[in-house]
């Protein structure tokens, strides 16, 4: 009878499951097949591409005459101190990362004006325990770089519809 019963409720969940509209994230829906990177190598080059190639966007030369172009002017990353302890301490930073780039797509004969993206992280720091604050700080700032990379993904293919 357990048997039975166990059988029932799996069945039940399924169907639940199925029934909610629940699926996996496919593939965005991308307007150009064919992009060049042009400008500066920023840290964020390889895994960029990395995405286009994952998206099925072939990076191409400028000189092969590229659906859209992307012209990386540069990127910073800037730490400040967000707050200090009563003894004169650093207790939190504030670290930003920002990109500057334009585009041209294939039918326009000049660049866009320059675009920013810029993503910002806070956190807490302790000298007590500064090697896994010094990681935290690294992880926060690959973080933000793959934000980045998002975010230039999504303007660009906003911009060639």
């Amino acid at each position: 009878m357990n048997t039975l019963y166990e059988k029932f409720i799996t069945l039940f969940m399924l169907l639940m499951i199925t029934s909610c509209g629940f699926h996996l994230r496919g593939m965005t829906e991308i307007s150009f097949k064919t992009i060049s990177l042009e400008g500066k190598e920023l840290s964020f080059t390889k895994n960029l591409k990395k995405t286009l190639a994952s998206n099925k966007v072939a990076v191409i030369l400028p000189t092969e005459n590229p659906e859209l172009r992307i012209e990386l002017l540069s990127e910073e990353s800037e730490k400040r101190i967000l707050s200090l302890s009563g003894q004169g301490l650093v207790r939190e930073f504030e670290i930003f990362y920002r990109v500057r780039y334009r585009i041209k797509t294939i039918d326009s004969e000049t660049w866009s004006q320059e675009n920013i993206i810029e993503t910002r992280r806070d956190f807490s720091f302790s000298d007590s325990n500064l090697i896994g604050k010094e990681e935290e700080e690294r992880q926060l700032n690959e973080s933000m770089r793959n934000e980045a990379i998002t975010n230039l993904f999504n303007q660009i293919q906003l911009s060639n519809k």
